[in-house]
């Protein structure tokens, strides 16, 4: 990797998504509009938009294995110019597949998915190599293992570690000693922070490690708090269809504009620009192509 390389820690999916206009009636059979199928999960979407924003070729640290069902994942990610780190090269489990009901109308989706807590990822040695060559290291904590060792192995090379933290996870108590950035949704609630108190989470994510840190909330502005501000930050009014990987999206734009040199807020801002435009297309792919 060169010094503007970017590292991605976390989970790789199979999704297939299906667009209806609105949800199906229980125990009915309904014609979907449109399928996307591809890779998906916090970190490889993410990996996806910072290869396509930087024209550079990011490295995805996952855990695929060689089940069949890995290869349309595989094959998805190299042609978004995705280079893969296979935690589990040996490994014959089934990834995690998510299906999806996509409600146009509505412009919401349901998922119904296994996450990566069935497979055992561990990270060697060889996986920490490359790190002092990255500019920005993300990790989803998806992988508590691979999570806590890559991003402490990054915070000592000096590269600064972004964390994606969808809800709250029993490994972000260890993991946020070793986070500069944190991006949290809005479910994500600390043990002891209100549910409803984007500063109470900012408070808690800086008294536990991170220097900067953001709480996004879907079409609302996002919070935010660095060490000589804290504001918010306008989302971008859009005609929205699909909200699929929206939040991935951001994260994979942050790191790019963060390393292209921007404030922490302007990073926000043009992130959060890339992710509503996704949102008006179906898919996590097709926004690329408008």
């Amino acid at each position: 990797m060169d010094d503007t390389a970017a590292v991605f820690v976390g989970l790789s999916t199979l999704d297939l998504a299906y667009a209806v206009d609105r949800y199906p009636v229980e125990d009915t059979k309904t014609q979907a509009a449109e399928l996307f199928l591809g890779a998906g999960g916090p970190a490889a979407n993410a990996a996806v938009t910072y290869a396509f924003l930087s024209g550079r070729t990011p490295a995805l640290i996952t855990a695929l294995g060689k089940n069949t069902l890995a290869e349309p994942i595989r094959s998805d990610l190299g042609q978004h110019s995705v280079a893969i780190v296979d935690l589990t090269p040996g490994g014959d489990q089934q990834p995690p597949v998510s299906s999806i009901i996509v409600a146009t109308a509505a412009a919401t989706r349901t998922i119904v998915s296994l996450d990566g807590s069935r497979i055992d990822a561990t990270s060697g040695d060889s996986v920490r190599a490359d790190l002092g060559s990255a500019a920005i290291v993300l990790v989803d904590g998806h992988y508590p293992e691979p999570a806590l060792r890559i991003a402490a192995a990054a915070q000592a090379a000096g590269v600064p570690v972004v964390l994606d933290a969808g809800r709250w996870r029993s490994v972000h108590a260890d993991l946020l000693a070793h986070i500069d950035i944190a991006i949290c949704s809005e479910a994500f609630t600390p043990p002891g922070a209100q549910s409803d108190s984007p500063d109470a989470v900012l408070d808690y994510l800086h008294a536990h490690g991170p220097r900067w840190a953001a709480v996004t909330r879907g079409a609302r502005p996002i919070c935010f708090s660095a060490p000589d501000a804290r504001g918010e930050v306008a989302v971008p009014a859009t005609e929205a269809v699909d909200t699929l990987g929206a939040g991935d999206i951001l994260h994979g734009a942050f790191c790019h504009f963060h390393t292209a040199g921007e404030t922490f807020p302007d990073a926000l801002r043009h992130a959060a620009e890339v992710a509503a435009a996704s949102c008006r297309y179906i898919g996590t792919r097709e926004w690329m192509r408008h």
